[in-house]
């Protein structure tokens, strides 16, 4: 008990003596990442050719858990399961058409939306903050860890704990704290989105991680991390109404930067009234001159926007750091969600050459199926924001280059999906910043869900096996070092997965007789 807690204390005190140094030596922005010593990373164990697939509890419990890794083996060639050890909102889906083949129908007796911890845990982990009881009871007694892990492991498996921490309105039913740790808006209201500058809040996730590595040590092989959120600049670009967070704790880290809450304010108001004008009074000289004007009178806005980053960036690197204190030979790594690929802005502040640091792998939400539509959703939102004199057929092919992207018209994107070529290019920009630090694992969309008719009213793209195919070849192609099957388990159809699994035993068997 004394150890854990007295490397806690260190980790948090040269976390924090590090912000103060950064502080002095950048008056303007929030402090970067920690960077954790290398010979931390040195020891930790990869496994050759990587083949992971995120699994969601309620897929256990429905199909039986030999049922489950059956089918994730043998018609996958997964060795590698990244098992939801956190919920943060599950429901069942339906089968029958456009729904997978597989699984338990969604019923009146299974309806309900579940979030909370999905293991058993000490509260000694939690000591610090009010986010103490939130183990998720809606499958009974089911322990993710005690019961899945040694059946893969059986297998040759590894498990990897996935944590994913995407806001979750419903954890508030399981642990009623959760609703006090939300950012703040611009009109001083409470959000679903916890703040990272919150303490509590960061105390909550560090909980997380020692109960997965210190409580678990014989079964849980690895952690990846997910967060699925972006700064308030960002936010708004995409289409969001409100900037966040404006928290005591953000206003105090902003004052010890010497950035002015009060104009951060009134510049995100000004930004707000732009991107949501009605269209009946067009800016004498247009949005983006507009917008680009707001900017220069407002510098507190790319202000806020940095130390909003930095301390999304910071909280990860300091779980990393915790993480590997406790268990250095055990993969620690991130999920970067796919608007990073569709955003130019998004894209400047995950910069690899950054992100190296604090991680050990990196899995890229490169969903080419379903990238089709969400980028056509996304230049949609260009076009009532920033870009919002024009229509996103006029910008597409500028939008193109400066991404490096030869894609679809506009008219065709949702239709057709993202090429191959899509999932190549994100590999190799993720390869190249990196530059061999931390192993490079592309998400491989598998029925990526994303239903209904698209802006031309015609259906959006939906995965065939020869779509899985090409995109695992263009993976490893481009020199990816492991591939996660994505977005869930529960959501693909079986002969894709099939594919999955032909293709990569076909690649693997390529790649060793070269060898």
């Amino acid at each position: 008990m004394k150890s854990f807690l007295n490397r806690r204390s260190f980790l948090r005190l040269a976390s924090a003596t590090a912000a103060i140094l950064a502080q002095k030596a950048r008056p303007q922005t929030a402090a970067p990442p920690t960077r954790v010593p290398r010979n931390n990373r040195a020891a930790t164990a990869s496994r050759k050719n990587f083949v992971g697939i995120q699994v969601r509890g309620f897929a256990w419990v429905d199909e039986g858990i030999d049922q489950v890794l059956d089918n994730i083996q043998k018609k996958g060639e997964v060795n590698t399961i990244w098992a939801y050890t956190f919920a943060y909102g599950e429901q069942r889906l339906r089968t029958g058409a456009g729904f997978p083949d597989h699984g338990k129908p969604l019923s009146a007796s299974n309806t309900g939306i579940n979030a909370g911890a999905l293991y058993d845990y000490d509260q000694k982990y939690f000591q610090n903050t009010s986010l103490k009881d939130f183990r998720l009871t809606g499958y009974g007694k089911f322990n993710v860890i005690e019961q899945v892990a040694p059946k893969a492991k059986a297998r040759g498996m590894q498990f990897f704990a996935w944590d994913l921490n995407n806001p979750s309105p419903t954890l508030v039913h399981t642990a009623p704290n959760y609703a006090t740790l939300g950012e703040i808006d611009l009109n001083g209201r409470p959000t679903n989105n916890p703040c990272f500058n919150n303490p509590d809040y960061r105390a909550y996730l560090s909980g997380k991680i020692e109960s997965l590595l210190i409580g678990y040590p014989e079964l849980v092989d690895g952690i990846a991390w997910g967060c699925e959120r972006m700064g308030p600049l960002d936010s708004m670009i995409g289409g969001s109404a409100n900037a966040t967070c404006f928290c005591q704790f953000c206003q105090a880290k902003a004052r010890d930067l010497g950035i002015s809450v009060v104009r951060a304010q009134a510049g995100y108001r000004e930004l707000s009234q732009l991107f949501h004008s009605t269209g009946d009074a067009v800016p004498v000289d247009g949005y983006f001159t507009t917008f680009w004007r707001i900017l220069l009178k407002y510098p507190e806005i790319l202000s806020w926007e940095t130390l909003w980053t930095d301390s999304f960036q910071g909280a990860q690197a300091e779980l990393y750091g915790l993480g590997k204190s406790i268990a250095p030979q055990k993969p620690f790594g991130f999920h970067i969600m796919q608007t990073m690929t569709f955003s130019p802005f998004y894209r400047a502040e995950e910069d690899y050459t950054r992100r190296k640091n604090f991680a050990d792998f990196l899995k890229l939400a490169t969903y080419n199926n379903a990238g089709g539509p969400r980028m056509s959703a996304y230049l949609q939102s260009l076009s009532r924001t920033v870009f919002h004199d024009a229509q996103p057929q006029d910008f597409l092919a500028l939008y193109y280059k400066i991404m490096n992207y030869n894609e679809a018209p506009f008219d065709q994107l949702a239709s057709a999906g993202l090429s191959p070529d899509y999932v190549a290019k994100e590999t190799k920009r993720a390869l190249a910043g990196v530059a061999g630090q931390t192993k490079i694992y592309p998400g491989i969309d598998i029925d990526v869900p994303v239903l209904g008719a698209n802006a031309a009213g015609t259906d959006n793209k939906r995965t065939k096996p020869d779509d899985v195919k090409h995109a695992l070849q263009a993976a490893f192609a481009a020199g990816a070092d492991g591939v996660v099957l994505s977005r869930e388990y529960v959501e693909m159809w079986v002969a894709n997965l099939t594919s999955a699994g032909d293709t990569l035993r076909e690649i693997f068997a390529q790649s060793a007789a070269k060898s």
